[in-house]
């Protein structure tokens, strides 16, 4: 494949030459082929004029003067036709007289003088001055058909933008004039383009009526967006991430190819400068077309724009602040205009997306917050496209680009290299990210916030700088640095209640009070969370109540975890009052979270049955939901009401309930907190043996032990564990010791304790008790149940022969001693070891109690 060599800064296809332009077409080949398929057809006396509509960026221009370029060199094509390409806009076209005017001012630029021909340009030159527009117009077409006369050929008229001059043109009959004589006149060819459909073409009362054959360009799929992605940037798309792309830009052919020049060299600078620059070429185009639509259209076109993906009518209509049948009525309206269009979704739950994507670009880039928009939105393609060491010399570029920026610039790439840090993808690679960083990033001087709108901004700017500096550092885990920036975006911009302002203190506070609950500073954290409700007291920005709401759930989880179960629940209490009827999708989640989190405080005060009814009311609530944050809340409550449920002894209802965890993850794994479908069948396992069904306890464990593979240390232990005892149950002796030797095998590698990790609710582990009791402990226990079942030798022997002997040492000296042997070991771990045998020769006295009382029945 051939790679595009030309500058990186030319969008303007019209810049390259035929051979550049020719190595570079390598999508909408099909409609290549069908322009030129047309162009060879034509042989009759009038001709089929085509139009070829799609938006910006879709590649209309690229099409027609390759269509140009390919007529210039064909033999048989260049025998019959002439091209005469028009510029991308013609603002000075607003009547038929000047319409042929310009197209005569084309030809004399692009024909190459033939001694004896008339001079072109003195032509142009001496009509330019006439001003009766019929004489003008006559004029003109007369020296064009002489050229094709001379030429023995069609002129083919590649007319950009033909919706935006037939709307600038001021003479009323310039249509049916144009109409007529492209009717009649065989000599004159026309490939036009249009960024969208228009009255003179679609209304059967106007000029261009049914005059064009009308081509659509589709957005790119994702094997032409690959083709475009290789043929810009010199290599193929990784595996996978063809789709990535796609989705990132929309099929766009020109976002394609920017962000493909931005894969061959690197440079983030480079790239979102482009973006910039592509925004501001096109703004008042944008602008006008905008501020065209009606109030609501315009409130659910925008409201698409800030959604920057395939949305359902009922998110755009939460985003737009409208109801739903409102907001589907203006999406029917839009997608008549061409603006919108479904893609994707099923027939009951369309989804949207905006026909021209670089809408989103320019939308995100110039309202509040935008371009954390479009940064995330390029960092997630890049995740999903760029390898580790990539990833990290983009960030270190970043780094170093920084100095040398503007203000705006050096925002953008704060949000990258913010973003980059705290990829999980470079966890590893973090140090070297940090290393690369300057000093300070350099930020733009204290403003004036009383000042203006401008200054307002300004300071926002700056506390959102802050603030994402603030991430850099916890995402580096250094917490206590981190601590300091937020406080200092507290203390430089508490005392603007701006909104733009307040939202970037607010959320420094919010996080101030997640970074002091990870350093076990609880009363410090409960007070950044009350700073935060301060704050947004008597708010309705969508923002703050957002942010006050995710502030309440983590305050009242941790109220769960200091034990003050009776303030969360009068806490969670108040934030259910305010947004329990809440249909914005952020709040919803902070209210599923608020409910099961009541059911941790109601066990936490003896109240099981209450505990019960709060996991039920979040799976009515929420159990429908294809949101993965919701069905992963409605996994975490049902794995809440089976251990309830153990905890009241009704072991095979809580069994049931561990299926059913079982059932709306496996699969769907994205939407589960880890581990949870692994825990869920650890805990099963422990309730069939508990209730003496030892053959369903190892067919669990076992399923179990095959999910888990060679991870999950700490699971596959206790998995082990239990098809020990249920085989020793059954009779199996040489099943149990199998399970005994991968224990043991095991036990070395455990790092105590392993768990799941906070998740920002409650710790998933708290479910199931499994940070209750280290690992060692449990072993050791269990250990000493089967010994009284597998004799102090055979357990002596397999203990000796692995690698946890020194771990168990208690328990291998107390099996000596038993065995009448005299271990020489420290005086403590004799103690224990006595410890050991007392317990087992209760264990042997209570089974040897349970065997006679067997015999007597």
């Amino acid at each position: 494949m051939t790679t595009v060599t030309a500058p990186a800064r030319k969008f303007n296809p019209g810049f390259l030459t035929d051979d550049e332009l020719v190595a570079s077409f390598c999508v909408r080949n099909a409609e290549f082929d069908m322009l030129v398929e047309v162009l060879r057809d034509c042989t009759r006396a009038s001709n089929p004029h085509q139009i070829v509509i799609g938006p910006r960026g879709s590649g209309k221009t690229s099409l027609l003067l390759r269509v140009a370029a390919e007529v210039r060199r064909d033999e048989g094509l260049a025998a019959r036709c002439f091209p005469v390409v028009f510029a991308e806009e013609s603002y000075e076209v607003a009547t038929a007289g000047e319409f042929w005017l310009e197209c005569l001012t084309h030809l004399a630029a692009q024909a190459p003088p033939v001694d004896g021909d008339p001079d072109l340009s003195r032509t142009v030159g001496e009509l330019r001055v006439l001003r009766d527009d019929r004489t003008l117009a006559d004029r003109c077409l007369g020296a064009l058909l002489d050229f094709a006369d001379r030429q023995d050929k069609r002129l083919l008229l590649l007319v950009e933008n033909l919706n935006a001059l037939f709307r600038d043109m001021s003479d009323r009959d310039a249509g049916w004039r144009l109409r007529k004589t492209l009717q009649t006149e065989p000599r004159i060819i026309v490939f036009a383009s249009a960024t969208s459909r228009f009255d003179e073409i679609d209304h059967p009362d106007r000029a261009l009526y049914d005059l064009f054959r009308v081509r659509t360009l589709r957005p790119l799929d994702t094997e032409q967006c690959a083709e475009l992605w290789e043929t810009v940037a010199g290599r193929p798309p990784a595996p996978g991430t063809a789709r990535s792309l796609e989705i990132l830009t929309g099929g766009s052919p020109r976002l394609i190819a920017i962000v493909a020049r931005f894969g061959a060299g690197l440079s983030f600078r480079d790239l979102m400068a482009d973006l910039l620059d592509l925004v501001d070429d096109h703004t008042e185009y944008f602008r006008s077309h905008i501020e065209s639509l009606p109030a609501q259209e315009r409130r659910v076109y925008l409201a698409l724009a800030t959604l920057w993906k395939p949305a359902t009518t009922r998110e755009i209509a939460d985003q737009a602040r409208l109801d739903t049948s409102t907001c589907s009525a203006q999406l029917a309206r839009l997608a008549e205009r061409g603006a919108v269009h479904v893609a994707g979704g099923t027939a009951r739950r369309k989804q949207y997306y905006l026909t021209e994507r670089l809408y989103n670009v320019y939308y995100l880039l110039r309202r509040r917050r935008g371009p954390d928009r479009v940064v995330a939105a390029l960092i997630r393609f890049m995740e999903a496209y760029y390898s580790p060491a990539e990833l990290t010399d983009i960030g270190v570029g970043i780094a170093r680009e920084v100095g040398d920026l503007d203000a705006a610039m050096q925002q953008l790439h704060w949000v990258a290299f913010a973003q980059l840090v705290e990829s999980p993808m470079l966890a590893a690679h973090r140090d070297d990210l940090l290393a690369a960083t300057p000093a300070d990033f350099p930020m733009p001087s204290d403003p004036d916030p009383a000042a203006d709108a401008a200054s307002q901004v300004a300071a926002a700017t700056v506390a959102h700088a802050l603030l994402m500096k603030g991430s850099v550092l916890a995402g580096a885990n250094r917490l206590p640095d981190a601590l300091e920036v937020w406080d200092d975006v507290v203390r430089r911009f508490g005392s603007i209640e701006t909104p733009l302002v307040l939202e970037q203190v607010v959320r420094a506070l919010a996080r101030k009070g997640s970074a002091l609950d990870s350093l076990s500073r609880p009363d410090e954290a409960l007070a950044a969370y009350e700073e935060v409700a301060k704050r947004c007291a008597g708010s309705e920005a969508p923002v703050l109540l957002e942010q006050l709401a995710e502030s309440l759930v983590k305050k009242c989880d941790l109220l769960y975890r200091l034990g003050r179960f009776q303030e969360a629940l009068t806490l969670s209490d108040d934030l259910l009052r305010r947004f329990a009827s809440s249909e914005t999708p952020a709040l919803r989640e902070q209210v599923a979270k608020a409910l099961l989190g009541r059911a941790f405080a109601f066990m936490g005060l003896g109240r099981p049955d209450d505990g019960l009814a709060a996991c039920d009311d979040v799976v009515r609530r929420f159990g429908k939901s294809q949101v993965p944050i919701a069905a992963m809340l409605v996994a975490l409550a049902v794995s809440q009401r089976a251990f309830i449920l153990d905890v009241l002894s009704r072991s095979e209802e809580a069994e049931v309930s561990y299926d059913e965890v079982v059932r709306r993850i496996d699969g769907n794994e994205t939407a589960s907190p880890p581990q949870l479908v692994e825990r869920s069948l650890l805990r099963k396992a422990q309730l069939q043996l508990k209730r003496g069904a030892s053959g369903a306890a190892v067919e669990t464990a076992g399923r179990l032990l095959a999910r888990c593979g060679t991870g999950l240390v700490e699971v596959r232990l206790r998995a082990h564990l239990v098809r020990s005892e249920a085989a020793l149950a059954r009779g199996d002796r040489s099943g149990c010791e199998r399970d005994v030797e991968s224990v043991l095998d095991i036990l070395p590698t455990v790092d105590p304790p392993e768990g799941l990790g906070y998740t920002g609710l409650t710790n998933v582990e708290s479910i199931f008790g499994l940070g209750r009791y280290p690992p060692l402990f449990l072993v050791t226990v269990t250990l000493i149940e089967l010994t009284v079942g597998l004799g102090s030798e055979r357990m002596r022997e397999l203990i000796r022969a692995s690698g946890s002997a020194e771990l168990l040492l208690p328990l291998l000296t107390a099996l000596e001693v038993d065995l009448g042997l005299s271990p020489r070991v420290p005086r403590e771990v004799e103690a224990v070891a006595a410890d050991i045998r007392a317990e087992m020769t209760k264990l042997r006295e209570h089974d040897s109690v349970a065997a006679s009382d067997t015999v007597r029945r």
